[in-house]
């Protein structure tokens, strides 16, 4: 019966994950044609890192390394045809190790299917694994440290263990940069609060593990990484701004873009709320009962491995809350994305502590809105990708594509920037983009504002076409546009310029 009881929520979790394929069939994802294009490219040339000459405003290629090469181990048929599902994968991956988990801490079939729904109706997991990515991994390295962390609670001694973690703290680093900073974060404060030195020491540990196991490459991706975070730690106030229209030479004063991440004020402020429990719901509802539940009963019994789980969600909330709303911070990436750090140990609480137990009104109430919360956020999330413009790829932007491919060689400039990566890999013409490995000054003066004159930018990339949608570019701003012809696909406007 149990093993039914698995595969009925592993089927469900599969469900909602490609029901936004089914949304969008021709694609979709900001990231997975940048990926495509990075893993295709290195198995067509063999040369590592690739170079990828369509970006014009890249560099190098110094991203973290495993992620691609491990994707290119992939068969080239498998590889092209589910592609856009190997998130979703190794997503799954992460849910059978926290039902395993969840089974091995507590021994409660209840505890272990409590796990995997929660995990299963987490909104950022369902929206962001639409699309190749490394975050999947590089969050199952972390998840795996963790939990080797806490084994070692009843385990002192065991050196090959702290070994292991070591090992997996390397590859880590060379999977992704973000779960990279919530690690380091995480270790130097739970050195902090459980006054273990070992915990620090994974740190430096980790760089030197990434190092030897890249032969030295790893030194070039914390270049870069210094080199992303310098350019945010001046950029920070524009992360999805309008790149005109918050201009300081095409801008409207005082305007700000409604879906910039940073607003200013009152708005700003419920705008930051919304996305931190948003994407999450469970994190902060599941770590406020967790208090509740040992302040109503002090007979409670608490563990080491339960205390590690609390401890360890709520680093990954303070980093959230650090990130989003401590402006030298904010260089750190988007706050809310470490949400999807938090799915893996706040299912694991909650099987570990409610499962199998009784529980006051509120702390029951608490549970069932969280519940309704991330069900309405799903449905929240299906309802605008099926009316987005520019999060997917619909038949009208399918057409403008196809008629990009056939017209001459020459560079191509998006509006909005994310098209970018899509343009890149599906027309193989150059984009005046970058923002990818290495390069990020060149970037500053295009993106995330226009602080150049457009007609200057034209001569000097040699831009030959413009690819935006209705309504997206001002009017004095298509003014200064050299226009030779303009086609246009439904909402889609694509300039040819002289």
């Amino acid at each position: 019966m149990e093993i039914y009881l698995y595969l009925a929520i592993i089927i469900f979790s599969v469900v909602l994950r490609l029901l936004p394929h089914l949304i969008a069939p021709q694609g979709i994802g900001v990231d997975h044609w940048f990926w495509k294009t990075y893993i295709e490219t290195y198995r067509k040339t063999g040369q590592f890192p690739p170079v990828l000459s369509q970006f014009l405003l890249d560099q190098h290629q110094w991203y973290p390394p495993l992620f691609p090469l491990l994707m290119a181990k992939i068969p080239e048929a498998i590889f092209e045809r589910y592609s856009h599902i190997l998130a979703t994968f190794i997503d799954l991956i992460r849910l059978a190790l926290l039902m395993l988990a969840a089974y091995w801490f507590t021994g409660r079939i209840n505890s272990t299917i409590a796990a995997g729904l929660v995990y299963s109706l987490t909104p950022i997991l369902i929206s962001y694994n639409v699309q190749l990515n490394p975050r999947g991994l590089g969050a199952l390295f972390l998840d795996i440290i963790i939990l080797l962390l806490v084994w070692l609670i009843w385990h002192e001694g065991m050196i090959w263990g702290w070994a292991l973690i070591i090992i997996i703290s390397g590859l880590l680093l060379l999977t992704h940069k973000m779960t990279t900073q919530l690690f380091w974060f995480s270790s130097i404060l739970s050195s902090i609060v459980f006054v273990d030195w070992r915990l620090f020491m994974l740190v430096p540990a980790s760089i030197i593990s990434a190092i030897i196991l890249s032969k030295g490459f790893y030194i070039k991706v914390l270049i870069a990484h210094w080199d992303i975070v310098s350019f945010w730690n001046k950029n920070w106030k524009w992360i999805s701004a309008h790149q005109i229209l918050e201009s300081p030479i095409y801008g409207k004063p005082e305007f700000e873009t409604p879906t910039k991440y940073f607003r200013s004020g009152w708005n700003g402020f419920k705008h930051h709320i919304k996305f931190i429990l948003g994407f999450n719901p469970w994190g902060w509802a599941i770590f406020i009962a967790s208090i509740l539940h040992y302040g109503q009963n002090p007979f409670n019994p608490i563990t080491d491995e339960d205390l590690w789980m609390i401890q360890w969600l709520s680093f990954i909330l303070m980093f959230i809350a650090l990130t989003t709303f401590v402006p030298f911070m904010r260089c750190l990436g988007n706050g809310y994305l470490y949400n999807y750090n938090a799915a893996f140990p706040v299912s694991l609480l909650v099987a570990m502590i409610w499962g199998g137990l009784k529980h006051s009104t509120l702390i029951n109430s608490i549970l069932a809105a969280t519940l309704l919360a991330c069900l309405m956020g799903i449905a929240v999330y299906f309802w605008k990708l099926k009316h987005s413009k520019t999060a997917k790829i619909d038949d009208d932007m399918d057409q403008a594509i196809k008629h990009l491919q056939k017209l001459p060689e020459g560079v191509v400039m998006c509006f909005p920037n994310h098209w970018h990566d899509l343009v890149a890999y599906k027309t193989q013409k150059k984009v005046l983009s970058g923002a990818h490995g290495f390069g990020f000054k060149l970037l500053e003066p295009i993106w995330p504002r226009l602080l150049k004159p457009i007609s200057e930018i034209i001569v000097e990339y040699k831009v030959k076409f413009v690819l935006s949608y209705e309504g997206y570019l001002p009017e004095h701003f298509i003014n200064e546009l050299p226009v030779d012809s303009l086609a246009s696909f439904g909402d889609y406007r694509l300039y040819c310029l002289k």
